[in-house]
């Protein structure tokens, strides 16, 4: 176990257990040495119109709150009733079990999307193709020095305004980043828009390494959020803002 205290195998054996009580079908991707990676998929219990939402976190093993909020989403058997999820809530148990950015190559796995070279994204993308298209895809992260929240949007479907209320619903529980360029990119309110993105670093696709968000927005979903909270503060109210983002993008739909 990690100085965080978090045990990914364990953490693994308890999301397996609520999903199942709550009728979700649990598969799995490639496993690493520190445990198995589970995904999870549940149609909607409100009916076949329901929109279809995806949601990973732990890709980076050193931002644990992503992990601890899917699990107390998943406590709750209504709060993905009004929607078709999938849910990816262990992509690194290595990199979790060492308390490390990358996995246990160190190679940072948000990052190798285009090229994988690692199993587990291959591994993930396999799986990935045989999933279709989302209405929309939101991805838990934390920024190790960040002094408040804030997110990436990858928004082309949905009002623009959405993000900023995502922020707000996350600003309850930690403050919002409101600086107004972070990440070398110009932020408004907390917010990273595409528009903004586009300008700095040029048309998404061209990045030498892709992320998550940006494999799926060319592949998967016109809408992506990636949210970020800042994990000087204290765990509890980090999970509570990321479990705000997510209700948040639920309540619109």
């Amino acid at each position: 176990m990690n100085s965080s205290g978090f045990d990914p195998a364990g953490h693994a054996r308890e999301l397996e257990d609520v999903a199942r009580a709550s009728g979700w079908t649990v598969r799995y991707l490639s496993p690493c040495a520190s445990g198995p990676r589970p995904w999870l998929n549940r149609a909607a219990l409100s009916g076949p119109a329901a929109p279809h939402l995806y949601l990973s976190t732990g890709i980076h093993g050193d931002e644990i709150a992503g992990p601890v909020a899917i699990l107390e989403m998943l406590r709750d058997p209504d709060f993905f009733a009004g929607v078709h999820a999938t849910i990816f809530p262990l992509l690194n148990p290595d990199g979790l079990a060492l308390g490390t950015r990358g996995n246990a190559a160190g190679i940072d796995l948000n990052r190798d999307y285009r090229n994988p070279k690692s199993a587990e994204i291959a591994s993930h993308i396999k799986t990935l193709k045989t999933l279709g298209r989302f209405d929309a895809a939101m991805m838990l992260h934390e920024d190790y020095e960040g002094i408040g929240a804030y997110l990436y949007e990858l928004n082309e479907a949905l009002p623009p305004t959405l993000g900023g209320e995502i922020i707000a619903s996350m600003g309850r529980h930690v403050p919002v980043d409101l600086r107004p360029v972070i990440e070398e990119v110009p932020a408004r309110g907390g917010v990273l828009s595409r528009k903004e993105l586009i300008a700095k670093f040029g048309p998404i696709e061209d990045r030498p390494d892709w992320p998550e968000a940006i494999y799926l927005s060319l592949h998967h979903t016109r809408v992506g959020y990636t949210t970020e909270t800042p994990k000087p503060f204290p765990l509890e109210e980090r999970v509570r803002a990321q479990i705000a983002a997510v209700k948040t993008l639920l309540h619109f739909f």
